[in-house]
């Protein structure tokens, strides 16, 4: 993964880490992440990666947005929140879509393991089991799985409820701190 990592800017980069904090400490509080601080964390990665690279910072911020789409697809199965979305789109931006790679690379490390943690702990792993198979059998079938049965989706009363901006912001940090020179 290190030979894919380029530190984004010294702005981007504290932007970068000021904003995860701020959604983990919103996503902790109160389970969701302000609109006004994705946008703002989307805008400020065009304005810091294009005051500070020029054209090429502006590029690096587009690929990072655009990449960032394509967690709309878990989003659409159920398996991603919103405020979850427009957050990677932010961190897209302000990092550029191959270090988003390490990113999602790292955060889907960290979220297996915090979501198995929560299973082993609440003792519902054979439960879990169950669901991964009636998962993959739906999607077989091309169907959404939380439309098939409310309780796959990852903001029902009966998920695991982690909050995916701590382990976003952790993965980001993480990366922030591997990339530095």
């Amino acid at each position: 993964l290190t030979r894919i990592m380029t530190p984004p800017p010294v702005p981007a980069a504290w932007a970068l880490a000021l904003l995860v904090l701020a959604a983990a400490f919103f996503d902790l509080r109160s389970r969701t992440i302000p609109n006004w601080l994705t946008l703002g964390g989307i805008l400020a990665g065009f304005a810091v990666n294009g005051l500070a690279l020029g054209p090429a910072g502006l590029k690096t911020a587009g690929l990072g947005f655009l990449a960032s789409l394509l967690f709309l697809i878990p989003f659409a199965l159920g398996f991603l929140g919103g405020g979850d979305v427009k957050l990677m789109a932010a961190v897209g931006t302000m990092a550029g879509a191959a270090n988003l790679l390490v990113i999602f690379v790292l955060d889907a490390i960290l979220g297996g393991v915090v979501g198995l943690a929560g299973i082993l702990i609440r003792g519902r792993f054979r439960r879990t089991l169950a669901n991964i198979g009636r998962i993959f059998r739906l999607l077989a079938q091309f169907k959404a799985p939380y439309k098939e049965d409310p309780e796959l989706e990852a903001g029902s009363a009966s998920s695991f409820g982690m909050p995916r901006a701590v382990t976003i912001a952790t993965a980001v940090l993480l990366y922030l701190w591997g990339s530095r020179p």
